[in-house]
């Protein structure tokens, strides 16, 4: 695999090793920390216990795996060293979807990368989740989490949208950045990212918690019986959505991430699974 591979955020050079090597406030105070993974200095880095988290969040939810075409549900690379793993589910209040959580694991025996998605159903009163993590053996080269707003334009929604997460960045901007993210990656974000990179093997532990809090304060915030139950009852608005696939086309286009996918597993193989799996127009 590519050392400076990237699926969607994030040009190569944020991979190369640096020259250093109103209501929901009291939500962020009950979510605790999770127990840290045991990562020596001599074992690569794993996201495998993340992608296990997300299965079981998702548990109660509508599994959507038969809805993949069968050819994007794994991918081994072409040079036959390199997994590629997807997943999909409905996510459901009173049986009615609402969203889609689209995760993407792709491992090797140096390599762990991480992309889970949440495209709402009704993106003008819904944000959207975005979170990719990459690791290269014992180090997290980048990780960047975020809930973000590129259709909501009500400024009551935007600010329930920022109270979200207003709580939870403040936790983990300790970890290592010495650079901004693109603009690109930011644009739609309500400033409450968490963006790392080069975080020690033995820091694990707080980019699985980053990763697990920004997701958990997420479905908590939306995925609930007042809020989820007043997003399944509105009517499907394409305008919305078109606005919305403007975004998941705007992530394609603006990544380097396309070019080694390309490498990895044949150009024509990753337009099609960023075009109909990974950034295809949320259903319901």
């Amino acid at each position: 695999m590519h050392p400076n591979f990237t699926l969607d955020y994030f040009p190569v050079e944020y991979y190369s090793r640096s020259a250093t090597e109103h209501s929901r406030l009291s939500l962020f105070s009950r979510i605790m920390p999770k127990k840290n993974s045991p990562v020596t200095l001599q074992e690569s880095v794993s996201f495998a216990p993340l992608v296990h988290q997300t299965k079981s969040r998702m548990r109660h939810q509508r599994d959507e795996a038969h809805l993949i075409p069968s050819q994007f549900l794994r991918r081994d690379s072409l040079h036959g060293k390199i997994e590629l793993h997807a997943s999909q589910w409905s996510i459901q209040v009173a049986s009615k979807p609402i969203g889609s959580l689209r995760m993407v694991y792709i491992h090797g025996p140096k390599n762990q990368i991480i992309n889970t998605w949440v495209f709402p159903n009704r993106p003008s009163h819904m944000p959207v989740f975005a979170a990719e993590l990459i690791a290269v053996g014992a180090e997290v080269r980048v990780a960047f989490v975020d809930v973000q707003a590129p259709v909501i334009e009500s400024s009551s929604i935007l600010d329930d949208t920022s109270m979200l997460t207003s709580g939870i960045a403040p936790r983990f901007a300790g970890l290592p950045c010495d650079e901004d993210p693109p603009y690109w990656a930011i644009e739609s974000s309500q400033g409450n990212y968490t963006y790392a990179r080069n975080v020690p093997a033995e820091c694990l532990y707080q980019v699985e918690e980053c990763y697990t809090t920004y997701l958990d304060a997420y479905l908590k915030g939306f995925v609930n019986k007042s809020v989820g139950t007043g997003l399944a009852t509105m009517e499907r608005d394409e305008i919305a959505l078109d606005k919305l696939q403007e975004y998941q086309h705007h992530h394609m286009q603006s990544s380097p991430g396309n070019k080694f996918l390309s490498k990895l597993f044949g150009p024509d193989w990753t337009e099609s699974f960023m075009r109909d799996y990974l950034f295809a127009k949320p259903r319901g």
